[in-house]
């Protein structure tokens, strides 16, 4: 039994080894033959590669430029929405109260968007003991009827039953004391003398201008009036002066005589007791290249004041 044994142990470590000594064999046969394929690819020579001449260019191309490699595609970048904003709390603005503002004050002589008043006194009566009476003429004031009848402004404001000291109003009557009326400072009556153009001129030029000089009553406003040879009349108002110069082509390029007047005015354009300068002639011969123009205000009326 013991020998069946050991010949058994025997063959398995000689199958064992005849097994392991093919295997150590093998391994060195195929690092040999890797050993020589790698020396053989080392020591080849290289030979370039073959053109094919072709007349295709595209032939050529596709031979000789190599082709891109493949490469990654980039994705696009992400897209990110822009965050929501917050709404913030809204803050409403407290009314702060103002004071109210007191419009009925009144501020004496500060005169604003008042309510009119009446211009007389409810139940006054005028003062009966004043006989005269004055009727309010353009650029009258309370002030200059007081000094003119040599009173004062309140006594003659009560005794007409006026509130307002500043309404008065053209044509209104006013009951003034004194017992006549008082003088008005007349203007002297002094004698007319037509300077230029002188009464019977013919030397009057065609064109131009001419200047009209007279002498006479200061009055505080002048009429000069001219009769054109055709009728036809111009007319201007002088203050404070007794010459007038007027363009001839424009107003006077007639030819013929013409007929002019003076008339003394007060300032409410009403003749003094002065009589009017005139009537004076001249002659002048007919204006060249002229058109004639018609005042305004002329017409072909030949009345005086």
């Amino acid at each position: 039994m013991r020998r069946i044994i050991a010949k058994l142990f025997l063959a398995v470590v000689l199958v064992i080894g005849s097994v392991a000594v093919g295997a150590l064999f093998s391994y060195r046969d195929s690092q040999s033959d890797e050993d020589t394929s790698m020396a053989y690819v080392q020591d080849a020579p290289t030979i370039p590669p073959t053109l094919n001449r072709s007349s295709s260019r595209s032939m050529v191309l596709s031979t000789v430029t190599p082709q891109p490699t493949a490469t990654n595609t980039l994705l696009p970048p992400p897209t990110f929405e822009p965050p929501t904003p917050t709404p913030t709390a809204s803050i409403v603005p407290s009314t702060t109260p103002t004071p109210t503002t007191n419009v009925s004050v009144s501020i004496p002589g500060l005169h604003g968007a008042e309510t009119p008043t009446p211009t007389t006194t409810p139940g006054c009566e005028p003062r009966e003991d004043w006989k005269l009476t004055y009727t309010v003429a353009f650029d009258d004031t309370l002030t200059s009827i007081a000094d003119k009848y040599g009173t004062w402004v309140d006594e003659l404001a009560q005794g007409n039953c006026i509130t307002d000291q500043n309404m008065i109003v053209v044509g209104q009557v006013l009951n003034v004391p004194g017992e006549t009326q008082p003088q008005q400072n007349e203007v002297e009556c002094l004698a007319w003398e037509p300077m230029t153009p002188f009464n019977g001129s013919v030397t009057v030029p065609s064109d131009g201008t001419i200047t009209f000089n007279w002498r006479g009553p200061l009055a505080p406003i002048n009429l000069i009036r001219i009769y054109r040879p055709d009728g036809t009349i111009y007319e201007r108002v002088i203050e404070l002066r007794q010459n007038e110069t007027i363009n001839l082509i424009d107003y006077l390029s007639q030819e013929g005589t013409y007929t002019w007047y003076v008339y003394p005015l007060d300032r409410g354009f009403r003749q003094i007791n002065c009589i009017e300068g005139g009537p004076w002639t001249f002659y002048k011969s007919l204006s060249p290249t002229a058109t004639p123009t018609v005042a305004a205000g002329s017409g072909g009326s030949t009345g005086g004041f």
